[in-house]
């Protein structure tokens, strides 16, 4: 992995920092009918360990409302990141925030927009490439499309993984899908049977994590 523990404590302050200059900014742009700035007692954002091992990265928007007494109501994904588990992470931050009521009575019920923004420290490293024609024929999958960055729908899924030495995926998560037991120990063992590598003339740092979709027939 490309980052030390320092870095990732720098990283988790920098994301506590910008989200909740996100999430202010956010809650006061038009064309919001009432502005409710975020207080001060609101926690900063935890970024999940398991996103920075798999280098997630993303801005996650949500929509709230406030209830009387202050605290956090109803709370909506607006815009996914494009992972669970920041998606996740900004809803339990949002939802240990506490208004005054005040604040709660001048918002009226409204919804109100919030942003977390997801970044990671550091210069982008470079990741694997699949090795053209390593995937194994399937009557089931058409393919794996690395980094596309699509949700999973009726023609992909979307995983995530991470590659070992020898180029071969471990570790791999389907992303927004639930499947029947027997397709997904089939499409973990098609992405597990592919090869990933790197371009010798590129330099730079390189990392061991992947994510694309897997292409369904």
């Amino acid at each position: 992995m490309k980052r030390g523990a320092a870095a990732l404590t720098l990283a988790a302050a920098a994301i506590c920092a910008a989200a909740v200059q996100a999430a202010s900014a956010a809650v006061q742009a038009p064309p919001a009918p009432t502005t409710v700035r975020p207080p001060r007692s609101c926690p900063g954002p935890q970024y999940p360990r398991e996103a920075i091992r798999y280098e997630l990265e993303g801005i996650t928007t949500l929509r709230f409302k406030l209830a009387p007494g202050g605290g956090v109501g109803e709370v909506q994904v607006a815009k996914s990141s494009g992972w669970a588990l920041l998606d996740g992470a900004a809803i339990r931050t949002l939802q240990a925030c506490n208004f005054p009521p005040g604040q709660a009575a001048r918002a009226g019920g409204a919804s109100l927009p919030v942003q977390y923004v997801w970044s990671l420290d550091g210069e982008h490293s470079i990741r694997p490439h699949l090795v053209p024609g390593s995937c194994p024929a399937s009557g089931r999958f058409a393919g794996f499309q690395a980094y596309d960055n699509k949700p999973s729908g009726s023609d992909g899924v979307k995983v995530r993984l991470l590659v070992d030495a020898l180029g071969q995926p471990r570790g791999v998560k389907t992303e927004g899908i639930n499947l029947p037991a027997q397709t997904f120990d089939a499409l973990i063992k098609y992405v597990e049977s592919c090869r990933f590598g790197f371009d010798p003339e590129i330099k730079g740092q390189r990392t061991d994590t992947v994510y694309g979709r897997v292409l369904l027939r």
